[in-house]
């Protein structure tokens, strides 16, 4: 099975049970992009779980959780360790959420998933984050943090075509694992992470680094996967008395 490249070094596993490019077509997502995506997306990507069954498999780290979710929560039971990926506010899945918040990330991020059912099942939150949205990232943060305590991980845009940059001086042209892009300079990284409150807020991380952007030297999947599968276990437990 190709192995996102990104993961080496890891215990993740991904896992696509859909096939097609995703219906949300989030603003330069790499899944929907021709060629970009490190696997053919006209087939489902499924790990065996012999290989799997040591790691974590991530479901949906393309397309979405929520769409096909019969179809996604019946291949993600092969699994023992598995968390669900999804932009759409629903969270009652059979383990832990990475819920991606603002979708549409130059808009203001919708708070109201904060009084969904389900919120338990969310591992951490997921914000775009652009040159030019930083304050409504950082009123999303507060509340988040602030009114449930839930994680948050940044994960900074990158952009295919130079005409779609909000910042061109915030930008440089590189090489991102397999594709070419604009990514964040390192100096437009450290200014955003500082006013959002990466460093002295504990719940609030990047996804990567500014000097790498893979997954053994972020680990936020991992290290937040068990404190979620512990938290629902415990309330397992707890109704099971």
């Amino acid at each position: 099975m190709i192995r996102n490249p990104k993961l080496e070094g890891t215990r993740l596993w991904e896992c696509v049970p859909q096939v097609g490019p995703c219906p949300n077509n989030c603003n330069q997502c790499y899944y929907n992009r021709p060629g970009a995506f490190y696997a053919d997306t006209s087939k489902p990507l499924i790990p065996d779980p012999k290989d799997a069954d040591d790691g974590i498999v991530r479901v949906n780290d393309g397309h979405d959780s929520n769409i096909e979710r019969d179809k996604v929560i019946k291949v993600a039971r092969r699994y023992k360790h598995y968390f669900f990926n999804t932009s759409i506010p629903r969270f009652d899945f059979p383990g832990p959420v990475v819920y991606t918040a603002n979708r549409e990330e130059e808009k203001p991020v919708d708070l109201r998933f904060l009084r969904c059912d389900g919120i338990a099942n969310i591992m951490f939150i997921r914000l775009r984050v652009s040159a030019s949205n930083v304050r409504l990232v950082k009123n999303a943060v507060e509340s988040i943090t602030e009114n449930r305590h839930i994680p948050v991980v940044l994960t900074f845009m990158r952009y295919y075509n130079a005409e779609c940059l909000p910042d061109v001086q915030a930008y440089e042209l590189k090489r991102h694992i397999l594709n070419s892009s604009w990514c964040p300079t390192h100096a437009t990284y450290e200014w955003i992470m500082r006013d959002v409150g990466v460093g002295y807020n504990r719940l609030v991380t990047m996804c990567g680094t500014p000097d790498s952007p893979y997954c053994r030297d972020c680990r936020n999947c991992e290290h937040y996967y068990w404190i979620a599968k512990r938290r629902l276990d415990d309330i397992k437990r707890t109704l099971c008395k």
